[in-house]
């Protein structure tokens, strides 16, 4: 319904509504004026009367006057007090019109929510920017109205649609971002039934179960390349990500046979091949060269402090964010991170390749970055008023792990 419908259909209820309470008024106006026709009558006859008595000496001059007088003074107030009773059930018709007005709008936007259907108005509008800030890979400026917005006209969408795979899809990668993951498997599940057979849909669901610990989850992260690799058998990405799963949950096998395939297409000393050669001669009891694979780790170890001016504003039971952005390209999306329960003040934490989100994207693919630690006061990424940070940058040498030290010394406002 437009809202030229919608203010027709009021309007004629509340036409319909005065013609209701404005009835009985109408008749009794009617009824009001019979019985002033009749007294009108009534005092003419008696007049008449008057005047023929004095014909008949049966009354003087000076009485007929007077009880004429009397007649006509009580018609008056009789007139004026009807006057007064019409005014009166006027104002209170009126009254009666603005009560059900007012509890008829208040009624209405109770039921239908118009607080959240505006704001519901506000996410649709701002989608087509926010899916351009995403395209121009500004994801990580995303505030948490951004994130709200998005989600909310995703979810617009869907009530709409409910069978849109993609759309499911879309509102999994937004809960994964914000590291809701029970959200994000229940998204992700509803896309897959709907659209099973799109590729897309499934290696993003593939990867959201790879950032899970669950080893159901990796199990079925495998399960799903599995069957990705029937339809796709040189995609290599897929080939990659399937031998880091088995190498998270231990199977030999799969993880040979996946090295095998990638043997070629990867330099050597690429680091995460050299970490998933490393877990292969692992899981086959062989004892790996700890100082050689020590020397293929990139990263740094990174020593946390916090300015004096802000140590009071330590939250007791926060969350510290560590991560590492490319310094040479406006892609915020981070080659490695780190989240850990807050304790003390200064700390000393380990970021290299191996914390990176996806297998094809880390610290090994830089050459400068900006470090960057942030405290919150709760686990959720994206970073929020009050929050406090520190920044530096730093050059990446492949193969070594540097030192770098960050001062927390702002309050994003």
């Amino acid at each position: 319904m437009s809202w030229l419908e919608f203010g027709l259909s009021v309007a004629a209820l509340v036409a319909v509504l005065l013609i209701v309470i404005a009835l009985p008024w109408f008749r009794r106006g009617a009824e009001q004026e019979n019985v002033s026709s009749a007294n009108v009558s009534v005092v003419k006859q008696r007049l008449a009367e008057l005047e023929r008595e004095v014909s008949e000496g049966l009354l003087t001059e000076q009485d007929m006057r007077q009880a004429s007088d009397e007649i006509k003074v009580a018609l008056v107030d009789e007139a004026q007090e009807e006057n007064r009773s019409v005014t009166s059930g006027g104002l209170v018709l009126l009254l009666g019109a603005l009560v059900a007005l007012g509890v008829g709008g208040w009624a209405y936007s109770q039921a239908n929510n118009l607080e959240r259907l505006q704001a519901t108005q506000e996410a649709i509008d701002a989608l087509p920017g926010l899916s351009t800030k995403l395209a121009q890979g500004n994801g990580e400026n995303f505030t948490p109205k951004d994130f709200q917005q998005l989600t909310l006209a995703i979810r617009k969408r869907l009530q709409m649609e409910p069978e849109d795979g993609q759309g499911w899809m879309y509102l999994g990668r937004i809960w994964m971002a914000l590291d809701q993951q029970d959200q994000a498997f229940a998204a992700y599940e509803k896309a897959i039934h709907y659209a099973p057979g799109d590729s897309n849909v499934r290696t993003n669901y593939a990867r959201a179960l790879m950032a899970s610990d669950d080893k159901g989850r990796l199990q079925s992260a495998r399960q799903l390349l599995s069957s990705l690799l029937q339809d796709e058998p040189d995609n290599s990405n897929l080939v990659l990500m399937l031998a880091v799963v088995a190498g998270r949950l231990g199977d030999e096998a799969v993880l040979a046979s996946n090295l095998n395939k990638l043997d070629g297409l990867l330099p050597a000393d690429n680091p995460l091949m050299v970490q998933l050669q490393s877990r292969l001669t692992q899981l086959r009891g062989e004892t790996p060269e700890s100082a050689s694979e020590a020397q293929q780790l990139t990263g740094f170890n990174i020593e946390i402090s916090i300015s004096d001016e802000l140590a009071a504003k330590l939250p007791e039971n926060g969350f510290l964010f560590v991560f590492a952005q490319d310094a040479n390209s406006d892609n915020r999306m981070p080659a490695a991170v780190l989240r850990m329960p807050l304790s003390t003040l200064p700390a000393t934490v380990t970021l290299t390749q191996e914390n990176a989100m996806t297998p094809n994207y880390s610290l090994a693919q830089l050459s400068e970055v900006k470090l960057m630690a942030r405290v919150s006061a709760d686990q959720e990424a994206p970073a929020v008023t009050g929050d406090l940070e520190g920044v530096m940058n730093s050059e990446v040498v492949q193969g070594n792990i540097l030192d770098a030290t960050i001062v927390i010394n702002k309050e994003i406002m």
